[in-house]
C-alpha cells in the first residue's frame, strides 16, 4: 500500500490562486450598539410599525419592527435595509443616515417617519428592542 502521509495532498487551498475577492471590510452599518442611540417611531398607514434608530459615535444604525407586526414588520424591515445601504453607498455616518430619512415620503412597505416625530435617546440599541415589545395589543386588526 502506498504511503502518502509525506506527498503534498492534490487540491491543496494554495492552488486555488488568489482569495483576496473576499474580504472582511465592513459594507453596511452594524446592527447593534452599545453607546447611546436615537430612535424614531415608523409608521405605515397611521399605524406604529417599528423604530428606525443610530448611534451618533459609532457606524451603528438600523430599524426594528414592533412586536407582532408579523409580514408587515418583516417587509418594513427589508426596506429599511435598503434605505440604510443607499445612506451606507453614500458616504452618510448613521446618524446622518437616520436624520436624512426623518420627513421623508412613506414607503409603501417600510413606512416612514414623520418630520415632526419626536425621537428618543436611550442608552443602546438592546433598549430600542425592548421598546419594541412594550405594546402588545390584545387582537390585531387584519393585514391589508
Amino acid at each position: 500500500m502506498p504511503d502518502y502521509r509525506h506527498e503534498p495532498w492534490p487540491g491543496r487551498p494554495t492552488e486555488f490562486g488568489d482569495l483576496s475577492p473576499w474580504t472582511l471590510e465592513q459594507t453596511e452599518f452594524r446592527g447593534v450598539s452599545q453607546e447611546p442611540v436615537h430612535c424614531f417611531p415608523v409608521i405605515l398607514r397611521g399605524r406604529l410599525i417599528g423604530y428606525l434608530w443610530a448611534s451618533e459615535s459609532t457606524d451603528a444604525a438600523g430599524f426594528y419592527p414592533r412586536w407582532g407586526m408579523g409580514v408587515a414588520g418583516w417587509e418594513a424591515r427589508g426596506a429599511w435595509r435598503g434605505r440604510l445601504q443607499e445612506a451606507w453607498d453614500a458616504g452618510l455616518s448613521a446618524w446622518e443616515a437616520v436624520q436624512f430619512w426623518v420627513g421623508e415620503p412613506e414607503d409603501p412597505r417600510g413606512g416612514g417617519v414623520a418630520a415632526d416625530a419626536e425621537g428618543q435617546v436611550l442608552p443602546d440599541s438592546q433598549d430600542v428592542y425592548r421598546l419594541t415589545s412594550q405594546y402588545r395589543p390584545k387582537s390585531q386588526p387584519a393585514e391589508e
